[in-house]
């Protein structure tokens, strides 16, 4: 691979004597991994059941990477079933170093296609918000594809600009991840259109951006609350520079020490082309960097930060530390927030609730759904004054539907299904119940060539029904399950046959 001139001519000026093994680094293959979707499935539960022959990655118990190249973990089961996002192993780090508590409101402000928004939703267990947002809406459909397979419930897609969720959301988040555009150094070897788009762009194009991704995110990041900025570039104009430029234009953000894992290296101040102080230096000294040649990764650069108290010598417990204040319990105790946002932002409306009730008369409203869906729903327990019917689509909303109006969203909420003329289930809806969820149901093992039929969307037959004297409930719908995950619906017709449901456009090719 030739890499550009002026490249290799900055990365050796970085690397002194290291820059030869990281230029053989690219002779190497670069490597895939796996990350646990633990809102699933453990790490220790995984092993057991791992198909495929993997190695830990090191600075994640819930990554691991594949030691042969030649397996297809797109095309098994478990995938369907979404145990596992499949992810460069450097980009699980800045999720991985994101504190996020039970019950928060976090963002995931660059978000597609989703490889870090997943991992969030999973540290929230099902509870809080998650806004996964992407500027573009085609990388923003498929950001809303891989939260949908993860079995996120809480989980809302936008995409817009950072600028204008400010306008929504000021000072609403308690976490937020930025995995920031930029420059993509660490890609060259996994993608070699990168470096065209290097060539043509460079480092300088990407700090205007990035400046303003900072700057908006700050205004929508709480006291108390923490951010982690991301890049997969080793320009330390993107890297140590930014978070410079960060800490002096916001004086009450402060860097947090992060638990060292193998394959870690430190930031460097001494790559800043400004004068720094002792402080400063420390700080930059926090930020985490990954090299292809010194450890399993393509490369990263990942730094926490927190907002208000000076984190000081505190060390993040596995990159987890709670700061006080900063905590809310459910989303569902939001109201009062509403009520604190400035007349001008409440885009027309006197309050939050306001906002909600014009919502509802924009589409179907919960007192519009038709009783069959209401039937369904009560099976599951969810509350029909979160549900709204928008084109004929049943899709379960938290009260942070009311910030939404005037965003462009993509999804608002958990898809429960279509109810045009018989209620249907969703398939994402199928992927957010556990194995404890009493309904009719077949479970099939992994080997059984059955599972591969389902997936491809062909008829299942000789079946056997758990919990069959339900299905007068469930108009014969059931749950086809592999080793116990769900993977969609089907319907039961007799004699050991089920009609297959599941959604055309995520079919096994």
């Amino acid at each position: 691979m030739m890499l550009p001139k002026k490249y290799r001519e900055t990365m050796r000026g970085l690397l002194g004597e290291e820059y030869s093994a990281y230029e053989a680094s690219f002779s190497e293959e670069a490597r895939t991994a796996l990350r646990i979707n633990t809102a699933k499935i453990s790490p220790e539960q995984w092993q057991e059941i791992c198909p495929f022959e993997t190695e830990p990655v090191p600075w994640t118990k819930k990554g691991f990477l594949l030691k042969n190249p030649a397996e297809s973990p797109a095309k098994h089961p478990y995938y369907y079933a979404g145990l596992y996002y499949i992810q460069e192993p450097s980009a699980m780090i800045p999720a991985a170093i994101l504190p996020v508590q039970k019950g928060e409101r976090v963002l995931d402000l660059c978000a597609a296609p989703g490889g870090k928004a997943t991992e969030l939703a999973a540290k929230l267990q099902g509870e809080g918000v998650l806004v996964a947002n992407d500027i573009s809406v085609s990388r923003g459909m498929a950001l809303a594809k891989n939260l949908q397979i993860a079995g996120a419930k809480n989980a809302v897609v936008t995409a817009e600009a950072p600028e204008k969720l400010v306008e929504h959301f000021p000072e609403y988040f308690d976490k937020i991840l930025i995995d920031a555009p930029c420059s993509g150094e660490g890609m060259f070897r996994r993608d070699s259109h990168m470096i065209q788009d290097w060539e043509e762009r460079g480092p300088a194009y990407y700090v205007d951006i990035q400046k303003q991704i900072l700057a908006s995110a700050y205004e929508m990041l709480r006291q108390g609350g923490s951010l982690v900025y991301s890049t997969c570039t080793f320009s330390p104009m993107e890297d140590e520079e930014m978070v410079l430029w960060f800490i002096r234009q916001y004086p009450d953000m402060h860097v947090c020490m992060v638990e060292e894992k193998p394959g870690f290296s430190s930031g460097n101040p001494d790559w800043v082309a400004q004068e720094t102080s002792d402080k400063e230096r420390e700080e930059l000294r926090r930020c985490i960097r990954i090299f292809p040649h010194r450890a399993a990764g393509e490369g990263h650069f990942a730094v926490l930060l927190q907002k208000g108290e000076d984190s000081g010598e505190k060390a993040c417990d596995n990159g987890v530390q709670k700061f006080s204040g900063s905590q809310v319990d459910n989303i569902e105790t939001s109201q009062s927030y509403v009520q604190g946002i400035p007349k001008k932002k409440r885009h027309g409306c006197n309050s939050g609730q306001d906002m909600l009730v014009k919502r509802r008369r924009d589409c179907n409203s919960a007192l519009d759904i038709p009783k069959e869906t209401k039937r369904w729903t009560s099976l599951f327990g969810l509350s029909d004054s979160n549900i709204v019917v928008k084109k004929d689509t049943a899709i379960l909303e938290g009260e942070i539907a009311r910030y939404l109006q005037g965003l462009r969203c993509i999804q608002t909420g958990l898809i429960v299904g279509n109810c045009k003329k018989r209620f249907e289930p969703s398939v994402q809806f199928a992927l957010t119940l556990s194995d404890t969820t009493v309904f009719p149901r077949i479970n099939l093992p992994v080997d059984d060539i059955r599972v591969i039929r389902y997936l491809k969307g062909e008829t299942i037959q000789d079946v056997a029904v758990e919990g069959e004297e339900r299905m007068d409930l469930t108009d014969g719908y059931v749950l086809l399950c592999v080793d116990g995950f769900a993977l969609g619906w089907g319907k039961y017709t007799g004699n050991g046959t089920v009609k297959n449901k599941y959604y055309a456009g995520w079919r096994m090719q």
